[in-house]
């Protein structure tokens, strides 16, 4: 029978079989990756596994230093000396969060601890000319970031989770570090994941399997954070009814985010050919058609709309939408209904508009940044 490492060592390499049959640019020989190094178990793990000369890949470690701790500079060196010893090179970043922080009202640390770590990495891609970032997101994070969003309330991209390969606009990074030069922060970052489909035992096992350090970070025992909490505390109860729960929670957010590219594709082709774009800022839509469709369809026809017009969905919640669809659904010629971040909705005889710049309510609160980086 085979051994915990010896089968730890089967599901990575499996995992990133996977991996490149669906990212092959990323995968050819030569190609250029920086991977998030933490020196935690899971990222020691994906360092190690890319690194083996079978793949033949370029692989530079990247270490993001917070200064959120007296001992952070200390743990860096101790991050790149791991990463020394495996044969790479560790690029390292520090910077202020809590000073980053202080310009992000209503943020909490975790939230500007995520959006300053990306724009950092993004920064050493660019700097390094890589093709992405990876990252080590395992099948465990997987889960806990499907609850999450369940928690808050989610539709079918909430289920979907954290995809294995997205490229993230630069503005939905938060905004630009002072620590690193503009240059690097004004490109999108391509960001992928090919361990989602390891477990994090697995990754534990493969680097016993190898001997591999493993830097722990004693803040991942916290219940301070909402996700510890989920990890420490949540999915062991759910584990009571189902043990394999993480493993079916990281295989419906696969489902989850198939439906929902496919329903995307769907609604951008029904999208052009509903709406006409008369004059800049305004988005025009065939009523009569408009209503023949499902309810489903419509709330995405919105929300690609609003996209169009804002440059990206910010800030537009669930609420707002739906009162908008019910508008659309039974509104009279010349009703008007007034959306965040300055659109407003008017109804015609035929058609009805989406008008960047009408007297629109105002946002609920602040709406510069809207990070659309990983919650892990």
């Amino acid at each position: 029978m085979m051994n915990a490492g010896r089968k730890a060592d089967e599901e990575v390499r499996r995992a990133l079989r996977v991996a490149a049959r669906r990212l092959p640019d990323l995968f050819a020989p030569g190609a250029r990756l920086v991977v998030g190094f933490s020196g935690g178990q899971d990222s020691t793990c994906l360092l190690h596994a890319l690194s083996r000369p079978r793949l033949k890949l370029d692989v530079v470690a990247a270490h993001v230093d917070h200064a959120l701790r007296p001992d952070s500079a200390e743990t860096a060196q101790e991050v790149a000396r791991a990463a020394e010893a495996l044969g790479l090179s560790c690029e390292l970043r520090r910077v202020d969060v809590a000073a980053y922080r202080r310009g992000l009202p209503g943020w909490s640390i975790q939230q500007a601890a995520r959006a300053a770590r990306y724009r950092a990495l993004t920064s050493v891609a660019r700097q390094l000319e890589a093709k992405a970032v990876l990252v080590a997101h395992t099948a465990d994070d997987q889960a806990e970031t499907v609850l999450l969003n369940l928690l808050r309330g989610a539709g079918l991209a909430g289920l979907a989770g954290m995809p294995l390969d997205e490229t993230i606009e630069p503005r939905r990074l938060g905004p630009p570090l002072t620590e690193i030069s503009a240059d690097f922060q004004t490109h999108p970052l391509r960001l992928a994941r090919p361990l989602l489909r390891v477990t994090r035992p697995a990754t534990l096992a493969y680097c016993a399997e190898f001997g591999l350090p493993v830097i722990e970070d004693l803040s991942n025992l916290s219940r301070s954070y909402t996700r510890n909490r989920v990890r420490l505390d949540l999915l062991p109860a759910l584990e009571q009814f189902n043990p394999g729960i993480r493993g079916v929670l990281a295989r419906t957010a696969d489902l989850a985010a198939e439906d929902a590219d496919a329903l995307e594709s769907i609604v951008a082709e029904l999208h052009t050919s509903l709406a006409r774009t008369p004059q800049a800022g305004i988005v025009e839509y065939d009523l009569r058609l408009w209503r023949t469709q499902p309810r489903a369809l419509q709330r995405r026809l919105l929300r690609h709309g609003l996209e169009s017009l804002l440059g990206g969905l910010v800030d537009v919640r669930a609420s707002p939408i739906e009162d908008a669809l019910d508008v659309v659904q039974s509104g009279t010629p010349a009703q008007t209904y007034h959306l965040p971040n300055g659109v407003e909705l008017c109804i015609g005889s035929s058609t009805f508009l989406l008008r960047l710049h009408g007297r629109a309510r105002r946002p609920s609160r602040p709406n510069t940044w809207d990070v659309e980086v990983p919650r892990v």
